[in-house]
């Protein structure tokens, strides 16, 4: 199994959502802090705007009960407008308050769906790499088993190029005398002695074999491990 490596480009683009992410999730923050200064003003402007109602409040009932009577007609209507003013005041800077809160929540709702989204593709990214990291350290243990392979077969084949160069060698030394003498029907002792010599060959040359089978088996071993 081969490993894809994504190249430079495409990792960019593949990391390129969670910058996106990441930038939104800042701009969302600055809006949503933006959003709280602004509901903090309202609020204090609501009770500055809550104590002005109060005080007309109070000096409207003073003048009802006769506490304090106002000199002309005139400051009985200015009262009054001064009263309904305020009430308008309070009832806009509620209104605001309210419209504030009602987006602070939505951006509040909004950010930690973006949050779990983002999460999402964190997770999902980083189930990649780590997956990325086991099949590259699967073809790293492949390369050295080869590797070892390669040179077991290296070895087999020098070992039977040595005993080639024996075998050379040994039947360079046979005079004529002793190949005639193993023909003959007296001749066993040499006969058996050229069969030893053929047999200790032999097994030279089977212990020399490169098994490709032996190789193998070392493979799924070491991935076993």
């Amino acid at each position: 199994m081969s490993l894809h490596i994504l190249p430079g480009r495409a990792r960019i683009a593949t990391l390129r959502p969670l910058a996106t992410a990441i930038v939104v999730m800042l701009a969302s923050a600055a809006a949503q802090a933006q959003n709280q200064s602004m509901e903090e003003r309202l609020r204090a402007q609501l009770r500055i705007t809550t104590t002005q109602l109060q005080q007309a409040q109070n000096e409207l009932a003073a003048f009802k009960g006769g506490a304090a009577a106002p000199s002309t007609p005139a400051d009985i209507e200015k009262v009054k407008k001064d009263l309904s003013n305020s009430q308008a005041a309070e009832r806009k800077a509620r209104e605001q308050l309210s419209g504030v809160k009602q987006q602070n929540q939505a951006a509040l709702d909004k950010a930690h769906a973006q949050i779990a989204q983002y999460r999402g593709a964190y997770d999902e990214l980083l189930k990649l790499a780590r997956a990325s990291e086991a099949e590259r350290q699967r073809l790293a243990l492949d390369t050295s088993t080869q590797a070892r392979a390669v040179s077991q077969c290296e070895a087999k084949n020098a070992q039977l190029y040595a005993v080639g160069q024996e075998i050379l060698q040994a039947y360079e030394s046979v005079d004529m005398a002793t190949v005639m003498s193993a023909r003959q029907p007296f001749a066993a002792q040499s006969r058996v002695k050229l069969d030893q010599i053929a047999q200790q060959y032999g097994d030279k040359l089977y212990e020399g074999r490169f098994d490709a089978r032996s190789s193998n088996t070392a493979v799924e071993q070491a991935r076993s491990q």
